[in-house]
């Protein structure tokens, strides 16, 4: 029998990996794990961090991060993001950045979905980090539980 702290440890590590597959990869594993094992795939979903995430942010860690993220690597993220992650962003950059962030979205034009997936990843990786040294939280669950600043 393994112990519940070797179990916990084995789906983080598992986590830190899905981080960085393709998302179409990610996806499937974590059907696939709720078919079989639904208790993993559930503890899995808790742990993973998604670009889309970020919509659940706190406005002085978004502050903080935007700060560090390239103007184009925003722009490449945002394209095709939801709805809900493009306004939470923009909540916390000035006028002056969202008019930036507007023109070099229409300078980039159609871009490849995996330049768009790696701008994301860097992001989230920055994100991540900022999280870890508890600089930005992400507050996911009812819509009534969002961080309110």
């Amino acid at each position: 029998m393994v112990s519940p702290f070797v179990a916990r440890r084995g789906i983080d590590i598992l986590a830190d990996i899905m981080q960085y597959m393709e998302p179409a990869a990610s996806r499937t594993l974590l059907k696939n794990l709720q078919a079989s094992v639904p208790a993993v795939a559930g503890e899995l979903r808790k742990r993973l961090f998604s670009f889309e995430d970020l919509a659940f942010g706190d406005a002085r860690g978004l502050q903080k991060l935007l700060k560090t993220t390239t103007l184009r690597d925003l722009a490449l993220a945002l394209k095709g993001a939801g709805e809900n992650v493009l306004q939470r962003l923009a909540e916390n950059m000035s006028q002056r950045a969202i008019e930036d962030l507007r023109e070099e979205i229409t300078h980039l034009g159609p871009r490849r979905a995996g330049e768009i997936e790696e701008a994301r990843r860097r992001i989230t990786a920055t994100a991540r980090q900022l999280m870890e040294k508890r600089e930005l939280f992400i507050q996911k669950g009812r819509p009534d539980d969002r961080l309110v600043d």
